[in-house]
């Protein structure tokens, strides 16, 4: 019977070894899990906080951003160029042509009352037109200069009402000479 009852013990031995073995083991998983579960909890922590961080700075250069925009909005607002750049274009061309249409009306009207002019106005036009005796003067340097610069400024000022008159000129004078000769005759 000793050996049935060393048989029973070695028995009852292995399969306390096995439980506990089965315990230390489960024991260990369960430390590991648990550790990485406070691992894993702490890293998921961390990125919420950083995201709610990264959140709040995107907030604040959101709401920055809108300042500014609103900011650059009533800038423009008070320069006076909120409107689209093209309807201004538009608009200033449109007051460019009423322009040009007003000042050819009023070349033409200049025109009508230039050719319609009395005959005695185009006498004494002739007679304004010879030349009076020429004065005889020493003219320095200094003189001549100021002069030139003068007919300068008025000819350069004068270019494009220049090539305007000449071409009324020639509708003047071919108007006055077909008056003009009924006149001399």
């Amino acid at each position: 019977m000793s050996k049935i009852k060393d048989l029973e013990k070695a028995s009852r031995q292995a399969l306390y070894a096995t439980v506990g073995g089965y315990a230390k083991g489960w024991e260990y998983i369960s430390n590991k899990v648990a550790v990485t579960l406070d691992d894993t909890n702490k890293f998921v922590n961390d990125l919420i906080e950083s995201g709610e961080k990264i959140e709040s700075d995107l907030k604040e250069k959101v709401k920055s951003n809108n300042q500014l925009d609103e900011k650059i909005a009533s800038l423009k607002s008070k320069l006076g160029i909120d409107s689209d750049a093209d309807a201004k274009l538009a608009e200033l061309e449109a007051k460019v042509d009423a322009l040009t249409e007003a000042i050819t009306k009023l070349v033409d009207a200049r025109l009508a009352e230039v050719t319609a002019a009395p005959k005695t106005t185009t006498k004494a036009a002739t007679a304004k037109a010879t030349p009076a005796p020429a004065k005889k003067a020493v003219a320095t340097k200094a003189d001549a200069e100021p002069a030139t610069k003068a007919t300068t400024r008025k000819t350069t000022a004068r270019k494009p009402a220049t090539a305007k008159k000449a071409t009324t000129t020639k509708r003047t004078t071919r108007a006055s000479t077909a008056k003009a000769k009924p006149v001399t005759e």
